[in-house]
């Protein structure tokens, strides 16, 4: 998740260093949040790839951006989901549209461990301790 700001491109790009080189994740999203427009969120995200491209030798994919919707705040404020309080803003909109596109990316065949297994690891880790 990136925001079109210095300091938010950079945690990003730092993030997917990480994934990408420390822990050999080789398909990486990038989902643009509070963004102006899908055009804004689009663009964001080629700038942060050709970064990667460039860098990393690894290309990072897309799916769709969240814009900005004050909405968001309001149901977070009375801890609501964005999706109960306003479902017919762009906020909803981009959520149901993320929701979909994920329920289309293909399954993991061969878990490569890393991210996938920490949930695993950390609840093992707990019932070992008690």
């Amino acid at each position: 998740m990136v925001q079109d700001d210095p300091s938010s491109i950079a945690d990003a790009y730092g993030t997917i260093k990480v994934l990408s080189q420390e822990m050999q994740l080789d398909e990486i999203y990038l989902l643009p949040n509070m963004v102006d427009t899908q055009t804004q969120g689009w663009k964001l995200y080629q700038r942060l790839n050709d970064v990667c491209v460039r860098f990393l030798s690894e290309s990072i994919h897309y799916l769709t951006a969240i814009e900005r919707d004050e909405m968001v705040l309001t149901s977070l404020k009375k801890y609501q989901s964005v999706m109960e309080l306003a479902p017919g803003t762009a906020a909803a909109r981009d959520f149901r549209r993320l929701a979909e596109l994920c329920t289309q990316l293909r399954s993991i065949d061969h878990p490569s461990g890393g991210m996938q297994f920490f949930m695993e690891r950390l609840l093992q880790g707990n019932s070992e301790q008690s």
